[in-house]
């Protein structure tokens, strides 16, 4: 399915600084805070749609009896409750799924937060599309690729218990399931999943999009460390702590090493070891002490490598204030 999920990297290549630089990477994964904040504990959470949208859900469909309407929406609204449930900060949250009995807010009294599927169009379709022609033992063949596209537009809106509106998004996609490339048009229809399969993907896919802007969301990333020449087997030893998420003993290696550079003229060599230890200390959560080691890094020897992480641990500082308050308000 071509829809990826959400990954972002961040990575700090030092190596581009000098030819004779070598690094080496480790991976991190950081939480970072919804989209949207709420100024207080939501408690008791409704997941809800209106009946109007079982009768607009379908554009085109080849197969409409096999895909019942509320079955796809419920699907949708039962997988946001999935994912909202197990986000950080929810964990005490009542969630409560069902459809309204009418177009307006009738059954969503009592609730501190009420989303609503407001709107719902899904179109579907495919098409066999010639690849190409070859000849082998005296015969031709064609080889063929077949899609099953799913186009979506969904509307969201989030009121508070005073019906307070907070949220009102349009999520629209294309959604493209390839049958890789067969030697009949039919063979590669029949490797197509089924309409019900692919809606029911979608539904997780579309529940996805929304949860990632109502709820924290892990991210992953890659850091960059420089290789220590000049001390190879402590350099060696702190690549090893580092690979092992032994952070802290990465850090007292690199700080030893800064000790042992008391010469003159050796600045360079410092930024880089105050870069590392900035490094392990992120890694370490300690962004206060990374912030401190990178500017160090910085006044040793300025580059736009150590500049532009300092300007990263900062954005990850304002992160990790607005995360806490939306984790612990």
């Amino acid at each position: 399915m071509a829809c990826a999920p959400r990954y972002i990297l961040f990575v700090l290549l030092p190596l581009i600084f000098t030819a004779c630089v070598t690094t080496r990477n480790c991976e991190i994964e950081t939480l970072q805070p919804a989209k949207l904040s709420f100024t207080s504990q939501a408690k008791k959470i409704a997941i809800c749609a209106s009946p109007k949208i079982l009768s607009n859900a379908i554009v085109a469909n080849q197969d409409a009896h096999s895909v019942p309407a509320d079955s796809v929406v419920l699907n949708i609204l039962y997988s946001l409750q999935k994912f909202w449930k197990e986000a950080p900060g929810f964990e005490g949250s009542d969630f409560i799924v069902f459809l309204t009995t009418n177009d307006t807010s009738d059954g969503t009294s009592g609730f501190d937060l009420i989303v609503r599927l407001d709107q719902l169009r899904i179109k579907n379709s495919y098409y066999g599309e010639q690849f190409g022609s070859y000849f082998a033992d005296r015969h031709y063949y064609t080889e063929w690729e077949a899609y099953l596209q799913v186009y979506y537009i969904a509307e969201w809106s989030i009121r508070d218990g005073s019906g307070k509106l907070l949220d009102d998004y349009t999520d629209r996609d294309l959604i493209v399931w390839p049958s890789g490339i067969k030697l009949g048009k039919s063979e590669a229809v029949l490797n197509l999943p089924g309409i019900k399969d692919a809606w029911w993907d979608l539904g997780i896919t579309l529940a996805k999009n929304y949860a990632a802007r109502t709820t924290p969301q892990w991210e992953k990333g890659v850091r960059s460390f420089y290789m220590i020449n000049k001390f190879p087997e402590l350099s060696s030893q702190a690549n090893t702590a580092m690979q092992n998420n032994g952070y802290a003993r990465a850090f007292g290696i690199w700080e030893n090493m800064m000790m042992s550079c008391r010469k003159r003229g050796q600045r360079k060599l410092k930024s880089k070891i105050a870069y590392n230890m900035a490094i392990a200390s992120e890694l370490q959560n300690q962004l206060d002490e990374a912030i401190k080691w990178a500017e160090q890094s910085t006044k040793y020897s300025k580059n736009k490598f150590n500049t532009s992480y300092i300007e990263m641990l900062k954005t990850r500082q304002k992160q990790s204030e607005k995360l806490d308050q939306q984790i612990y308000r």
